[in-house]
């Protein structure tokens, strides 16, 4: 072969497409489990977005989902495990994290703000109210409560048909608190979801229908799980509103079948009879008559066992001279 079509060959070689290299470690792609309707584009084309905003308890910024029309919020929860990985056609994606979509009532993300507003003693519009510097998105959850919503955590005054102003009402809302945990424990009560004590923040629950457990069990969970989206001031006066008393343990269930025995445990000092049943009575004689001799035995006896050594001497030591 000539050198001239070596060089051809090479170029030929070398100028063929290579496949192109991804970087699948830093990609900017997420998996999401949700409904189809939160997906949904409305009419101008808008899609869901991804928004930071004030956790009412925390204070600190979460992201949430806010649907395409923005009058639905969704809190996300991280699923992750170790070794996990994504095969999007024909691509993998290292990070095997997933991220589930579940609805919130917005007015807990409001309500934080509606507080605070309510320290001047004025009616406020509600985008006077929701304003935070920190997270500009929060102007997007204006559009999420309606003004029903609104009156009930707060008065309501309406200047004309197209302006409605708010302040806080504390009464209002520990009876609108009041009624979303009734409405929790009356879920978990009609699932029979278990509740032990010191499980009022429990993420995943197991249902059992052996167990029977009292009404203020279900009260104490419930307030727990509503407590995990409200300041720790409001938590209390919830408590004491409702008449909860969640210092001393959870009552534990009234009545468990089918469950697996207790282990038996050690007595730690001797139980000794009270009375000494044996006086009176010869043992050995008792005994003799209680034994029974089998016929091997019996016909051993009648053999004549003079000059007869015992199978003992056999093994006993010899004696020195």
């Amino acid at each position: 072969m000539s050198s001239s079509t070596r060089k051809s060959s090479r170029k030929s070689q070398e100028e063929k497409p290579r496949p192109e290299k991804r970087d699948i470690k830093n990609s900017d792609r997420w998996i999401f489990l949700m409904k189809n309707e939160i997906i949904t584009c409305n009419e101008e084309g808008l899609k869901p977005t991804l928004c930071k905003l004030r956790h009412p308890r925390l204070k600190t910024g979460v992201m949430y989902l806010l649907s395409a029309d923005c009058t639905s919020v969704y809190e996300l929860t991280a699923f992750k495990e170790k070794f996990r990985s994504w095969f999007i056609g024909n691509s993998v994606l290292s990070n095997g994290q997933m991220y589930i979509t579940t609805p919130l009532d917005p007015l807990f993300l409001i309500l934080p703000y509606i507080i605070n507003s309510g320290e001047t003693n004025r009616f406020m519009t509600l985008e006077q109210i929701v304003l935070d510097e920190e997270f500009p998105d929060s102007h997007k959850l204006v559009t999420c409560c309606n003004p029903e919503q609104l009156q009930l955590v707060s008065d309501c005054k309406e200047i004309d048909d197209d302006l409605k102003v708010f302040k806080f009402n504390k009464e209002k809302t520990l009876s609108w608190l009041k009624k979303k945990t009734e409405a929790v424990a009356e879920a978990l009560e009609m699932k029979k979801i278990p509740v032990s004590s010191g499980s009022s923040h429990c993420s995943i629950f197991i249902p059992s229908g052996n167990a029977e457990i009292c009404k203020d069990s279900y009260m104490i969970f419930a307030h727990g799980i509503l407590s995990e989206y409200l300041s720790l001031d409001l938590e209390a006066e919830l408590k004491t509103f409702i008449g909860l008393n969640t210092t001393n343990e959870m009552p534990s269930p009234t009545s468990v079948t089918d469950e697996p025995p207790n282990k038996k445990q050690k007595l730690t000092t001797v139980v000794a009879p009270l009375e000494d049943y044996t006086q009176g009575k010869d043992l050995k004689k008792d005994k003799s008559k209680t034994s029974k001799v089998s016929a091997a035995q019996k016909r051993l006896d009648k053999v004549d066992k003079t000059g007869m050594k015992s199978m003992l001497s056999f093994f006993s030591p010899k004696s020195t001279k």
